[in-house]
């Protein structure tokens, strides 16, 4: 393989002009085609699919969770209710001028037209909302006895200064028969303890108000989430300026937390990538004494990531954000290549040496580096996919392109250069250390007994950034509402829209026995809003049974003979005689969603000929399990525990990761057997690595860390990182035996150069303040370090106890 780039730095070494030329035409190709890609924020795209749960997939995908912005005023010390009325006009006001560009749905406030339709809903369509239970408080109405003293009250009620409201509804409604399926409308709030003020929904202690934004754009669409937040928080500012010492308005939802994870994860990299290029740009010109080596060294790393994303443009039109938090991690794997062939033509080897003695490790480390990450894809994750893809291509291109870039553009000094700390690190003869030797033999005797306590952490929630600011508002706002309350959500789905229905109405019935034992706190169901036609058709047939032709006949009479008592017309009523003999049918979910505030949305959702209709269930931590359990065997439903779900589906990832490192295994073996040929070099590059994992876990087991789905992305680096350690140790004491005493230095010269590239890309993490960066520094800090001790000190040893018989042509 080094004689085709010999070939070519020959070619090109004579026309200058032309690698010049094509270098700039190729980076502006893969930068023209990288640029179609985007990135997506959504760490929820991590979650693994498969065959497994494909239903539950397609039930994430479809169903609404409605994830709204809660607007939580609250009264100040020198308020009243009517100050958190004012506050929240003002607000709405400040919203108006949005809302057609963010704002999906507006809810708190419920106009007086508003509340007349939702009355109409219930009249016009009275069987509907009628349970089986409402006609036993019926029949105790229907009697001469209780009619004539309803009408009585209804007559004392219209000539209070209450008639004026309730007029309408006693005239065509004498015996408050929709007020019975009202009833079953209000069931759909899952909030109680609360009151309407002005329309407002208020609670009942008068202190404090909520409102709720439905935003147009998912949660996970944090770019167009970023802009409406920072005008609600102008408005905030605002307006808690305006009502000092009154009112006090404070925001709570999964959007803005969202926003703000995304804006803390760009902060951390931003911060911490440009603290490691800034250390790295003094170090590399100290130590290689010319100011373009950064340069220099920085166009293979962005050849590598330019191809890679231009690779996945042909297959993604977005890639996950994540590739991005590890940045500063592949920053040492893609520079590792680099310092390689520069350490080589700093310490006076000539080109056609260079390529003799770097060429075949440095595409090997590549390759094997690749694997590593290319074995990724067999996790069922589509971002951990799109990530093994991005850096596999990623590493190769910058190989590839360090070999074929570096020759032309840098040349040792031709003079001795003085041994520099780190030339004399790297002459340490560290094999020779009983203690270094005792310590991996004691670290690797506890890993033995302590990897195993090495736990998986599925619960992303962890992982997220919250500020402070919405901290304090989520912990006010469960302290009055338990708004935040853990909630389950039981989806019946399928694509016959009736059979949802149906399945729906066997969810309510059974979470109305959980309710009746204690089991849950309070549940908003679909079932009280909208029926299946087939329940639709049995209560209007119950309608009919009730009111017979002699009952309805009975009723009237009553009715007109006690009103003519009291001052009533004979016709006062009849609106309501005519509502008796009206034909009543089944509506139609679209006929519901025409409602103004008859939150059907919530509740339904629909794509492409799939349907799912959602309970929210606001369940006591200790019964979660029970309402789980009498779920299980439900046909077309599933019982969606947000947190759970995530710590479910996350968890087969642990046992995707061991499957992960038994597939790297596998493959760097192979790829080293075929390389050295020799089983016994491949024990001596391959112990180590598998050493290194050992010594790994065991001090995540002793130090209390846990794995995650951020820092399980890293194992694949660690190990492409070891064995790219261990091939240049091999390479250098089979080199050192061949004669060539200059090469063993030289290697771990390049080796700790990596290292410390690498330490101070992952170091700097730690100073992150998003927790998932955190734990990825973690664990890269321990695996480095791990890697780089056992390639100095047992790999020497490994090879000297063998005792090598070299091939002629070493």
């Amino acid at each position: 393989m080094d004689r085709y780039f010999i070939y070519s730095y020959n070619y090109f070494s004579k026309r200058k002009w032309l690698f010049w030329l094509c270098c700039g035409l190729v980076f502006i190709a893969l930068g023209l085609t990288a640029g179609r890609i985007h990135f997506e924020e959504d760490i929820s795209r991590l979650i693994p699919n498969s065959e497994k749960n494909s239903d539950l997939q397609r039930v994430l995908e479809t169903v609404n969770f409605s994830d709204k912005i809660v607007v939580l005023i609250e009264k100040e010390a020198g308020g009243d209710t009517e100050d958190l009325i004012a506050a929240a006009d003002a607000f709405s006001d400040s919203l108006l001028p949005r809302a057609d560009r963010y704002v999906k749905e507006f809810q708190g406030r419920v106009e007086d037209e508003t509340a007349l339709r939702i009355m109409d809903l219930a009249y016009e369509n009275m069987p509907l909302f009628l349970s089986d239970s409402d006609y036993e408080i019926l029949e105790s109405r229907v009697d001469a006895d209780s009619i004539r003293k309803i009408v009585e009250e209804n007559y004392t009620t219209l000539v209070s200064p209450a008639g004026i409201v309730s007029k309408q509804t006693i005239i065509r409604d004498p015996l408050g028969i929709s007020l019975l399926g009202l009833k079953h409308l209000q069931q759909t709030a899952v909030i109680e303890n609360f009151e309407l003020n002005d329309g407002y929904l208020v609670g009942k202690e008068g202190t404090y108000l909520l409102l709720f934004i439905t935003t147009r754009f998912a949660t996970s669409e944090t770019a167009e989430n970023q802009e409406f937040a920072l005008q609600l928080e102008d408005i905030r500012k605002q307006l808690n300026i305006q009502f000092r010492d009154m009112a006090s308005i404070n925001y709570y939802g999964g959007a803005l937390i969202a926003v703000a994870n995304a804006k803390q994860i760009k902060r951390d990299i931003t911060f911490t990538v440009s603290i490691v290029v800034v250390i790295l740009l003094v170090l590399f010109i100290l130590f290689y004494r010319k100011l373009s080596i950064p340069l220099i060294l920085g166009m293979p790393t962005l050849f590598g990531a330019l191809m890679a994303v231009t690779v996945l443009s042909f297959a993604r039109t977005e890639i996950s954000a994540i590739s991005l938090g590890i940045g500063s991690v592949l920053l040492g794997v893609t520079l590792d290549y680099g310092l390689h062939i520069l350490t080589h033509l700093r310490n006076g080897s000539s080109v056609t040496q260079l390529y003799s003695e770097v060429t075949a490790p440095i595409l090997m480390s590549a390759l094997t580096t690749a694997l590593a990450f290319l074995c990724l894809l067999f996790i069922d994750s589509r971002a951990l996919n799109d990530l093994g893809l991005f850096a596999a291509c990623s590493v190769l291109g910058a190989a590839v392109f360090a070999l074929f870039f570096i020759p032309h553009v840098y040349r040792g000094s031709g003079e001795k250069l003085k041994s520099n700390v780190l030339d004399k690190i790297a002459k340490v003869p560290y094999q020779k250390s009983n203690t270094l030797l005792g310590v991996i033999v004691l670290a690797s005797v506890i890993g033995i007994f302590t990897f195993r306590s090495v736990e998986f952490n599925g619960d992303l929630g962890e992982f997220n950034f919250v500020p402070p600011s919405l901290q304090q508002t989520e912990k006010r706002l469960d302290t009055l509402t338990n708004i935040t309350e853990r909630s389950l959500y039981i989806t019946a789905f399928g694509e016959d829209i009736e059979a949802v229905l149906q399945q729906n109405e066997l969810v309510y019935e059974r979470l109305k026995v959980h309710e009746d034992y204690g089991h849950i706190e309070g549940f908003s169901s679909a079932a009280t809003l909208f029926a299946s036609e087939k329940k639709q058709e049995l209560r209007i047939n119950t309608w009919n049974a009730f009111w017979t032709d002699s009952l309805k006949a009975a009723v009237q009479n009553v009715l007109v003979e006690s009103g003519r008592t009291v001052g009533f017309k004979e016709g006062a009523h009849s609106e309501f005689y005519e509502l008796l003999q009206k034909e009543f049918q089944p509506l139609s979910i679209e006929e519901y969603r025409d409602f103004p505030k008859v939150a059907a949305n919530d509740f339904l959702a629909s794509e492409s000929g799939f349907h799912t209709v959602t309970s929210v269930v606001r369940v006591k931590p200790e019964f979660i399990p029970n309402i789980k359990a009498s779920f299980e065997n439900s046909e077309q439903v599933v019982v969606i525990d947000r947190q759970g779900l995530n710590e479910s589906l996350l968890g087969s990832l642990k046992d995707d990761f061991n499957s992960l490192m038994l597939y790297c295994l596998l493959a760097v073996s192979i790829l080293l057997l075929l390389y050295y040929r020799s089983l016994k070099l491949l024990l001596v590059t391959l112990l180590p690595i598998i050493l290194t994992w050992l010594i790994t876990l065991g001090a995540m087991g002793i130090l209390g860390l846990q794995f995650n789905v951020f820092n399980v992305i890293i194992t694949a680096f660690i190990f492409g990182l070891g064995v790219d350690y261990s091939i240049f140790i091999t390479n250098g004491l089979i080199r050192k035996a061949s004669g060539d005493l200059k090469a063993l230095p030289t290697h771990k010269t390049s080796v700790l150069l990596s290292v410390i590239t690498t330490l101070l890309g992952v170091g700097v993490l730690i100073f992150a303040r998003h927790p998932a960066l955190n734990s990825i520094a973690a664990v890269s800090l321990i695996g480095i370090l791990t890697a780089v001790i056992l390639a100095f000190v047992l790999q020497p040893v490994l090879y000297q106890f063998i005792n090598f018989k070299l091939p002629a042509k070493e």
